[in-house]
Parts: structure tokens; C-alpha cells; sequence
């Protein structure tokens, strides 16, 4: 599998969810099409065959070995010419697209949102906050919803707590565990959790390093609703809206799976 760029020879950090998600796209590629995937780092195009093999050459891994190695073969030798003259000739400049911009937020002010609301069972939510206004928006937001939350003092605590018990969602305020969301135990966790699991617990992150109701970050921090710590006043309207569009995207595939007896 391809674990460094053929151009820039830069390390690809990709998660086990995005090596999957490569592995399923090989596996269906029709006959003689490629994979095509852009470089993190330096923008240029990446093209792999359904073996997973840079296409028309050396799988990425092999490349680096063989242009620093001193003890390359004829065949290897001809395949370094092959790669270096395509690495001379102009490559196209590729700007990545601009990023969709922040959802407009005004109607928060308003505190007027339409949705339909159908609880069948009563759900559990696991409230990460030691932040008391944070904690309290959430219990008060989830519990309009009926949510029956619970709390726990640390991540060790919460992860403990997840193996024993399930829960319909999960809040995590960044600065839980005293650092940031990069460094935080518990969304590690959440991140590395299997999707029989994961696809069933509705993610939400809250702090002051996001943009509320901003998708795209969501997406970026693989969960499922993002907010602002000065939007936490506006969470039991905030969190109506992202339950709402949750469940007309992803509601009639979760059913689908159900009914096929997928977990």
C-alpha cells in the first residue's frame, strides 16, 4: 500500500478510516483504470493501479529504496531513468480549490429552527466538559432532545465507561483534558474507533478553535457537528439543526444497514 508520495518522497500519514477507504476504491477499480489522489504536500497527482502500485511504475515505498540505493539493478536502473525524465518534464501548476466558506449563522438570533423530532427509545449522551457553562448548555440542549447524559471527571474514565455501556452521542470540550484537540486522549480515541461502533454515535466537538456548524471542519476532526465556545449559549438550537441535517443525509443509509443487519 502506498505509504510515501513518488514526487516529493514526503511520508503519507494516512489514518486507518483513509487506508481502508483506498483499499475499497483499489478493489473496485474496473480493468486498467487507476486510483488518482493529490499529494498532501506538494499538490501533485498520485495514480495507483488495483494492486496498489504507482501506476506504469514502482510502487512508492520501492522507488525510494531503489533511487537512493547504490546497488540497483539493469532493471531498476532503467525504471530511475524512466521516473527522473518524467520528474524533469514541466508539471502543470494545480491550485487546490478554495475551501467552502463558514455556513451563515444569523439565524441563531433569531431562535427560531424547524424541525421534526421523533424519539423512539431514549438515548444516552457522554458529556466531556469540565468547562461549567459548556456542560451545562450541553445537559440542557440534549436533554430538550431526550437524552439522558452522563459525566466523567477524566478520558481514562470515559473510555472505560464506553466499553461497558453505549451511548447515542458524545460531547467533547477541547480543553477536557487541560491541552488541545490535537493532543487529547479521548478524540484519539474516538478516531480510531471502528466503524461498527463509530457510525452510530453522533460526535459533537465544542471550543474556541472551531466554526460553528462549519461541515467541512467537522469532517477535518472526524466528527460530526462543530462549535464555538461563543456559540455554547445557542447549543440546544445549534445541536436541533446538526441532528436534523444528520439524519436527512446519513438517516435512510443507517436504516439500510440496519435492516441488512450491518453493524
Amino acid at each position: 500500500m502506498l505509504s510515501q508520495c513518488p514526487h516529493c518522497q514526503q511520508t503519507l500519514m494516512l489514518s486507518s478510516a483513509q487506508l481502508e477507504k483506498i483499499k475499497a476504491a483499489l478493489a473496485s477499480l474496473p480493468a486498467g483504470k487507476t486510483l488518482k489522489m493529490g499529494c498532501p504536500k506538494c499538490r501533485q497527482p498520485i495514480e495507483l493501479d488495483s494492486a496498489g502500485e504507482v501506476a506504469g511504475g514502482l510502487s512508492a515505498g520501492v522507488l525510494k529504496d531503489v533511487l537512493y540505493s547504490d546497488h540497483a539493478g539493469d532493471e531498476d536502473q532503467a525504471a530511475i531513468g524512466i521516473v527522473q525524465a518524467a520528474q524533469k518534464r514541466p508539471q502543470p501548476v494545480r491550485l487546490p480549490p478554495d475551501a467552502p466558506k463558514p455556513p451563515d449563522i444569523s439565524w441563531l438570533s433569531s431562535g427560531v429552527f424547524s424541525e421534526r423530532e421523533i424519539i423512539e427509545d431514549v438515548p444516552h449522551v457522554l458529556i466531556l466538559a469540565a468547562d461549567e457553562e459548556v456542560r451545562t448548555q450541553a445537559t440542557m440542549a440534549f436533554g430538550e432532545m431526550g437524552y439522558q447524559p452522563s459525566y466523567v471527571d477524566s478520558a481514562e474514565a470515559a473510555i472505560e465507561k464506553m466499553q461497558f455501556m453505549s451511548f447515542d452521542a458524545v460531547v467533547l470540550h477541547s480543553r477536557f483534558e487541560g491541552g488541545g484537540i490535537d493532543d487529547s486522549t479521548f478524540h484519539q480515541h474516538m478516531r480510531e474507533m471502528t466503524m461498527g461502533r463509530r457510525r452510530y454515535i453522533y460526535y459533537l466537538l465544542v471550543g474556541s478553535e472551531f466554526r460553528t456548524l462549519y461541515d467541512l471542519e467537522a469532517l477535518a476532526h472526524s466528527a460530526n457537528l462543530v462549535v464555538n465556545d461563543g456559540d455554547v449559549s445557542h447549543l440546544p438550537l445549534i445541536l436541533k439543526k446538526g441532528l436534523s441535517d444528520y439524519d436527512e443525509l446519513f438517516g435512510p443509509y443507517i436504516d439500510a444497514l440496519k435492516h441488512y443487519g450491518v453493524k
